[in-house]
């Protein structure tokens, strides 16, 4: 069974590389790519009611583009915006 959770290991440390890579292709610190993320949150957290601990934002590569994913859940619409 030691082997399936080196396989884990294995696909997490390529999905992290690939990660890494993608942000020196876009010229992303990782800090500047933190500071993008909490902005982009904040602007969708006034607007909708989220959950904000299942938020996946993620840089990739498609092709020859760099590509931003975003999974946000959304509760619903805030109150105010209705």
């Amino acid at each position: 069974m030691s082997w399936f959770r080196r396989n884990d290991t294995e696909s997490i440390a390529k999905e992290r590389l690939k990660l890494i890579l993608v942000q020196d292709r876009a010229l992303l610190s990782p800090s500047l790519l933190n500071e993008m993320k909490g902005k982009i949150i904040e602007v969708i957290n006034s607007y909708l009611e989220i959950n904000q601990n299942e938020i996946e934002i993620k840089i990739g590569r498609e092709s020859r583009r760099t590509t931003l994913e975003a999974i946000i859940p959304v509760k619903g619409v805030k109150k105010s915006h209705r």
